[in-house]
């Protein structure tokens, strides 16, 4: 499956930060993509931080196309894994992952 980086990124992150599932509430009139694009960048940067917003975006763009390709069950209230989800994510090893993470965390 033809997945981009953030994509596949995403997905770890889904899945060795939050076990797959991630739970968060979606104030009216904001799509949950949205929230939760806001919600994830906060795990790297602060809101005030310059790259905050296009991280955001790149994150929000990145949900909309795991939930086209049916990789992450995206509702009001969570986003899941689905298996075909899972099992992309863990094509990026807990140790690549968390290297990636930590280049991106600074």
């Amino acid at each position: 499956m033809s997945l981009s980086p953030v994509e596949r990124f995403l997905l770890a992150h889904i899945l060795y930060s939050y076990g797959g599932k991630v739970y968060f509430t979606t104030p009216s009139g904001q799509s949950p993509e949205e929230v939760l694009a806001g919600f994830l960048a906060e795990d790297f940067v602060d809101p005030s931080d310059r790259r905050y917003e296009r991280i955001r975006r790149a994150f929000a763009d990145a949900l909309r196309g795991l939930k086209e390709k049916w990789l992450i069950e995206l509702r009001g209230y969570e986003v899941l894994l689905t298996v075909v989800g899972r099992q992309e994510a863990e094509k990026l090893s807990r140790e690549l992952y968390d290297e990636l993470k930590r280049k991106f965390s600074t």
